[in-house]
């Protein structure tokens, strides 16, 4: 098992330092951020921050809570403003439903996204297998609507799509009942090795159903860490993405014990350029 490297608490580089950075590593291969990995600098400096994230070498965002607007910026002014600073927005987490998806696929192509991922339940009753049968329905729906307005819609897992329900995955219901034209699925590393679970058996189970990956590491306190630092076995997940159709990995980290947001994401680009994507 590899041990816990510890990185010094708040350490942070100069916006400046980030710049010959981005240079050597960003290349042409496509590495989104999830930027709630940075809320709080987010709440004071939106624009900053965004620029770090595109200085460190990401190429492109992938935003939260969009409601067909960006932190309440209108979709066109948030896609010129990330372009200028050389970032693309390959998607949004929304609480995407029947009722807004038509106006967010609209506001979508305005801001040149692919993909609406629907993060979680957001509210919908989640405790039985109907439960789980009717959400799927529900999202060959949605992912109908978004056909039709040429955006691609996913879902993004938890943990608790891994707890049965009367022996039951409620993961293999989504993936069973969801059509693939319609519903594409964002495998989130860390939740599968929370429940001790291998990405690759569904992988292979489920051929070309997962779009993306959240790339993001289980540390030995339990909690997300750097890349690299934890239990999870990026290098076997990243050799099967092929077989499981993986598009784009978009890196995320919840907590930051071993550091900053920031310095905790360049430590992370850097695994993903030196050790994954080489």
């Amino acid at each position: 098992m590899k041990s816990l490297k510890v990185l010094s608490l708040g350490a942070l580089l100069p916006l400046s330092s980030f710049k010959s950075m981005a240079a050597s590593i960003k290349g042409d291969k496509k590495v989104g951020a999830q930027i709630y990995s940075f809320r709080d600098l987010i709440r004071t400096d939106l624009w900053g921050t965004i620029e770090a994230i595109g200085k460190m070498g990401f190429t492109g965002i992938e935003p939260y809570g969009y409601d067909g607007k960006f932190f309440g910026i209108e979709a066109k002014e948030f896609r010129k403003r990330c372009a200028d600073l050389g970032l693309e927005i390959y998607g949004t987490h929304t609480g995407i439903t029947e009722a807004n998806a038509v106006h967010y696929c609209e506001q979508a192509l305005e801001a040149g996204m692919e993909f609406l991922i629907l993060p979680s339940m957001m509210g919908r009753p989640n405790a039985t297998v109907p439960d789980y049968q009717k959400i799927a329905a529900e999202m060959n729906r949605i992912g109908e609507i978004c056909n039709q307005h040429n955006v691609r819609f996913a879902y993004h897992n938890h943990d608790f799509e891994f707890r049965p329900i009367d022996g039951i995955l409620p993961y293999d219901i989504l993936l069973q009942e969801t059509e693939p034209s319609l519903v594409s699925f964002q495998a989130d590393t860390y939740f599968f090795a929370k429940m001790n679970l291998d990405p690759i058996d569904f992988f292979k189970a489920y051929l070309g159903r997962f779009s993306s990956l959240h790339v993001k590491d289980l540390g030995f306190d339990g909690q997300s860490c750097i890349l690299g630092n934890g239990v999870v076995d990026f290098k076997a997940v990243i050799e099967a993405r092929d077989l499981a159709g993986v598009e784009l990995l978009v890196y995320e980290q919840e907590n930051c014990a071993e550091g900053s947001m920031l310095y905790c994401a360049e430590q992370s680009i850097r695994y993903i350029h030196t050790h994954l994507l080489h």
